[in-house]
């Protein structure tokens, strides 16, 4: 948890947050992870900064959508127990509010401020999450292309030779589905947040009441030729469903690409009774 005044991370957005990207990447040996945005209708990346042992450390962002506006510097954001107090001191005092961004339930989350000087810098309380929690992640590379790939994945047809066994609908952006596996006699309610074709699927499921993103990134490779999948299931709330949920979530998504694999590259539905000894009393 954070204490108040605690210095939490940076961000920096310009016209061309790739640019800028692969410049600090190069001088600094920051990695960078994207981060599924969205311009009115048009889907683009954002991208997470990640220090040398995999930590977020910031961010680097397009002033595009939501970002427009918001000046070009690197916006330190720093931990306030009560960011609406914040908000009131800084006015008073003669600073001015730069962006507001608040809570499903009306709260303010975090907010883009100058001080009396013009001096740019972020507050909010991030005291709930306490920092990003674990993350599942997997990859794999796939003898077909990015788009037999994608469609593998959007479509449940295909998807039902090596994952789910059906599903009410087709991976499309906002679509809330019901997805269904041969080992469980459940329900389980998918929304789906973004599909870029054929590079991103993101959709969100829940575990113990808190949302879990899984977002498939596709990546072409051996001149497009085949794929790197990379699949992460993170909560966007920081909350940490626990060391036995991080293994066993990690060990699923790297049978799912082996089933994945197996069926586009060979026809063999490897997922078929691969199961059955957890389910023997």
């Amino acid at each position: 948890m954070y204490t108040q005044g605690a210095m939490i991370f940076a961000d920096l957005t310009v016209a061309n947050a790739t640019e800028l990207r692969d410049f600090y990447q190069a001088v600094i040996g920051w990695g960078s992870d994207g981060v599924p945005m969205k311009d009115g209708d048009t889907a683009y990346e954002d991208y997470m900064i990640k220090d040398a042992n995999g930590e977020p450390v910031g961010g680097v962002c397009h002033a595009r959508g939501g970002n427009t506006g918001i000046p070009q510097v690197w916006m330190l954001y720093m931990h306030v127990d009560d960011p609406e107090k914040s908000i009131e001191a800084c006015e008073k005092g003669g600073g001015s509010v730069v962006k507001v961004a608040k809570t499903k339930e009306g709260r303010v989350h975090y907010a883009m401020l100058r001080d009396p000087l013009g001096t740019a810098f972020g507050i909010g309380n991030f005291a709930g999450s306490g920092g990003p929690g674990p993350a599942a992640k997997a990859a794999m590379q796939i003898g077909k292309t990015p788009k037999e790939v994608f469609e593998a994945i959007v479509d449940p047809v295909i998807m039902s030779n090596y994952f789910i066994s059906q599903s009410s609908g087709r991976m499309t952006p906002g679509a809330s589905l019901t997805w269904r596996f041969p080992e469980f006699d459940m329900d389980v309610p998918v929304r789906v947040k973004e599909v870029v074709e054929p590079s991103l699927v993101s959709f969100g499921w829940d575990v113990n009441g808190h949302e879990l993103v899984c977002t498939l990134r596709l990546e072409p490779f051996a001149d497009g030729k085949a794929t790197v999948v990379k699949i992460e299931e993170a909560s966007v709330e920081g909350y940490d469903p626990g060391k036995e949920w991080l293994i066993g979530n990690t060990e699923g998504w790297a049978n799912f690409l082996a089933c994945m694999k197996a069926w586009l590259e060979y026809g063999v539905h490897l997922r078929k009774g691969a199961f059955d000894f957890r389910f023997v009393k």
